[in-house]
């Protein structure tokens, strides 16, 4: 394949530790600040904000909440994964360009990508409330494929799902499963795996990443 160009990283499970950002990061939060909805309410609220259906505002009160000063404090829940600045820093002295793919809200991914000083070393951030389009969805992949301006096959995406790789490798990415939380509850096809290169750590996604150079 051509040398790449460009990584594209997942946030949630890549660049943050959780995966599983719903059971992990924001329903404990709700349960914390006294939301009663059930969990089925919750996750369809989630799943309208972050496909640019509903404001977080909206989100809040959906879910019982104040919403003045809400979503800065949610946002402080979220934790930066280790080694990630080192990362960053080392594959963009390769002169990779850094890009982002994310299922999230606008509003939330521009709180915790600046709360880490992310926005300087990852330049491109694509988020599923602005593409109205959540990964799996192809359409995601796409839109991403046409801003960047280059080939498929220049680009390495790395995902903590195998679900989220096939559309990816479908268009022609090089695609790597980074460990998580949340990667067995979402498998790919049952050989998804074994086509793909595993890595558990930032310095091995760092060096799978130079491998393919």
């Amino acid at each position: 394949m051509p040398r790449p160009k460009v990584v594209l990283f997942d946030a949630m499970g890549v660049l943050y530790r959780y995966g599983n950002v719903q059971g992990r990061v924001l329903i404990p939060y709700l349960r914390d600040h006294g939301c009663s909805r059930t969990e089925q309410e919750i996750r369809a609220a989630y799943r309208s904000a972050t496909l640019g259906g509903m404001t977080t505002d909206r989100f809040w009160s959906v879910a019982g909440l104040s919403r003045e000063g809400r979503d800065a404090d949610y946002c402080t829940r979220h934790q930066l994964n280790e080694g990630v600045a080192e990362a960053l820093a080392e594959l963009g002295g390769d002169g990779l360009e850094l890009a982002c793919l994310s299922n999230d809200t606008a509003v939330w991914s521009e709180l915790v990508r600046r709360r880490f000083g992310l926005e300087g070393p990852v330049r491109r951030w694509f988020v599923s409330s602005d593409l109205r389009a959540r990964k799996p969805d192809g359409a995601a992949y796409t839109a991403v494929i046409e801003a960047l301006g280059v080939a498929p096959d220049q680009v390495v995406f790395v995902d903590d799902r195998p679900v989220n790789l096939v559309p990816a490798r479908t268009l022609g990415m090089c695609t790597i499963v980074f460990l998580s939380d949340d990667t067995d509850a979402n498998p790919g096809p049952s050989d998804e795996l074994r086509q793909q290169s595993i890595v558990r750590t930032m310095p091995e996604l760092v060096a799978a990443i130079r491998d393919l150079a």
